[in-house]
C-alpha cells in the first residue's frame, strides 16, 4: 500500500506543479481548459517520474543479493515519508473542500492562508520527507534511490515551467517580428 500512496501523492503533486507552472502565463479569459491541460501534463510527467523511480527500485531489488532486506528497508523509508506527506496533503485537501463553498471570502482565505504558504513550503516538505524516510534505513542503495526521487520531485515544477517560458519567449519574438513587419509596411 505504501508505494501506491507515494505514487498517488507524487502524481497529484505533479498535477499541481503543472498548474503552478502555467499560472499567470495566459491572457485567456476562460482559463479552465488551459489549466486542465496544464494539470494533465503535470500528471503525465508525475506518472513518468513514478515510473522512473519504480524502475530504479526494481533494478536495485533485482541486482541486490539481499533483495528482501532492501525491500523491507524501502517500505520502512516509504512509511516514514508518508508520515510527512500525508498531513501536508490532508491540509491541502481540506482547503480544496473549503473552496467548494460558494463564498468568495472563503476561497480568498484558502488561497492566502493555505495554498500560498504551503506552496512555499513544498520544497522543504519534500526534502524533509525524503530525509526522514532515509533515516529509517540509511544504506547506499536507499540513499541513491532517495536522491533520485528528490531530484525528480524537486525538478518537476521548474521543468514544467520551461515549456511556458519558451512559449512566452517565442511569443515575444513573434510580436516583435509582427511589429517590425507592420512598421516596414507603413514605410512603403
Amino acid at each position: 500500500m505504501t508505494p501506491v500512496l507515494l505514487a498517488l501523492l507524487a502524481i497529484v503533486d505533479s498535477a499541481f506543479c503543472g498548474y503552478r507552472a502555467a499560472a499567470g502565463r495566459s491572457a485567456l479569459i476562460d482559463k479552465q481548459d488551459y489549466y486542465a491541460r496544464a494539470m494533465r501534463r503535470g500528471s503525465a510527467w508525475g506518472l513518468a517520474a513514478v515510473g522512473i523511480a519504480g524502475l530504479a527500485a526494481a533494478w536495485a531489488l533485482e541486482t541486490r543479493s539481499d533483495s528482501r532486506g532492501l525491500l523491507r528497508d524501502l517500505l520502512r523509508v516509504g512509511d516514514r515519508m508518508l508520515q510527512v506527506y500525508v498531513p501536508y496533503a490532508l491540509i491541502l485537501g481540506l482547503a480544496f473542500l473549503a473552496r467548494a463553498l460558494p463564498s468568495v471570502d472563503v476561497r480568498s482565505l484558502t488561497s492566502t492562508l493555505v495554498f500560498g504558504p504551503l506552496t512555499l513550503l513544498r520544497v522543504p516538505v519534500v526534502t524533509v520527507g525524503v530525509g526522514w524516510g532515509v533515516l529509517a534505513a540509511p544504506g547506499s542503495t536507499v540513499l541513491a534511490l532517495a536522491a533520485l526521487v528528490l531530484m525528480l520531485m524537486l525538478g518537476m515544477e521548474p521543468a514544467l515551467g520551461l515549456r511556458y517560458r519558451r512559449a512566452h519567449q517565442l511569443g515575444l519574438d513573434a510580436s516583435r517580428a509582427s511589429a517590425a513587419e507592420a512598421a516596414s509596411g507603413l514605410e512603403k
